[in-house]
């Protein structure tokens, strides 16, 4: 809609007005179809977690059959990877549960996060995250910054450190209009 210094026709203000409505009601259904799209990734995420968890325990699994014949090789390897494993198990958990109250928040007490029943509830993400004294943004922001640092003690490879703290960054990009890490995600 353009800036019009004449006099306007109650017609045309009509259609403008209508125009607004039509632009508001469409901001609003795009929440619910972002919604809806999440739920579609999360079910892929699911099927590739699992598949990564299956070929972790495989790996973790000869790892610990290689400690029971050769424990003075293996020890320290296998004390490594059993500290990266719990580190990333803890971290993994923690952010399975924050999906879960997020879910609650939202459906309430029986809130099952692969079948979102309210997926209109655009405050419940703000509520658990972002709740002053009680949002678990902060304490996630925490838990990724710190996992990240204790992650990359284990690593040599200088390309692998550099992936890894790529894809655990918590900088926030420049556009983001001044918010914090856990307002922009």
């Amino acid at each position: 809609m353009a800036i019009i210094k004449r006099k306007v026709s109650p017609r045309q203000k009509m259609i403008n007005l209508m125009y607004v409505v039509l632009m508001a009601m469409l901001a609003l259904n795009i929440s619910t179809e972002v919604l809806n799209g999440f739920s579609i990734v999360e079910e892929s995420l699911n099927r590739t977690t699992g598949n990564s968890s299956m070929e972790n325990k495989a790996i973790f699994d000869e790892l610990e059959q290689m400690m029971q014949k050769n424990p003075e090789k293996v020890k320290a390897w296998f004390a490594m990877a059993s500290t990266v494993r719990n580190m990333s198990d803890s971290l993994f958990n923690y952010a399975q549960q924050l999906k879960i109250d997020i879910v609650k928040e939202a459906d309430g007490k029986d809130g099952d996060p692969l079948n979102i029943k309210n997926k209109e509830n655009l405050e419940a993400a703000g509520i658990v995250m972002l709740a002053p004294g009680t949002g678990q943004g902060h304490k996630l922001f925490d838990a990724i910054n710190s996992y990240r640092e204790r992650i990359l003690r284990f690593v040599t490879d200088p390309l692998q450190k550099k992936i890894i703290a790529s894809n655990l960054s918590t900088v926030v990009p420049h556009h983001s209009l001044n918010k914090n890490w856990e307002e922009y995600m």
